[in-house]
């Protein structure tokens, strides 16, 4: 199986026991969790880091602009728009939002976006002070309601119309 770089894969098996999930991302790193019938709790059994040999050498096209509702984010320009008008985000505060972006509505957890924009390192609060000041500038720049906190889990990117693309 080849992964395509960008998109986050899982797989999940169900038996009469409980549940089975793999999860990997474009960065190479995997996780197994069970979650037992008679236990409820889906508990970590194991995780590492793949080699980049999985990967497809043929690349989407994850330069294009994308179109959430108001908002356009362009990342070849590292460049966002509402209505036309340029908002000035931080480097990391852009590729947060760009993140986001790639997949409107779905929440990413902010273990993923660590991992992605941090390597895994840092700390929640250093993403949620990113996501805090993005929010404000979008919200001043007429786009308010775009970058989405689901408490305690993540974040997601979504505008009042449902998050068009």
């Amino acid at each position: 199986m080849a992964l395509v770089p960008g998109r986050f894969t899982t797989a999940a098996i169900r038996t009469d026991g409980g549940e089975l999930e793999v999860r990997l991302t474009d960065g190479g790193h995997w996780e197994v969790k069970a979650k037992l019938v008679e236990e409820g709790d889906w508990r970590s059994l194991c995780r590492g880091h793949l080699d980049g040999s999985i990967f497809d050498t043929a690349k989407p096209d994850n330069q294009a602009p994308i179109r959430v509702g108001l908002l356009l984010v362009d990342p070849a320009a590292r460049r966002i728009e509402v209505r036309g008008r340029e908002v000035r985000l931080a480097a990391r505060e852009f590729e947060l939002v760009a993140l986001l972006a790639t997949e409107p509505d779905r929440v990413f957890t902010k273990q993923e976006l660590m991992r992605e924009l941090w390597g895994g390192r840092g700390s929640f609060r250093t993403l949620d002070s990113h996501a805090s000041r993005a929010r404000c500038k979008l919200r001043e720049a007429g786009a308010a309601g775009f970058v989405v906190n689901c408490h305690a889990h993540g974040y997601k990117l979504r505008d009042g119309a449902g998050g068009q693309r």
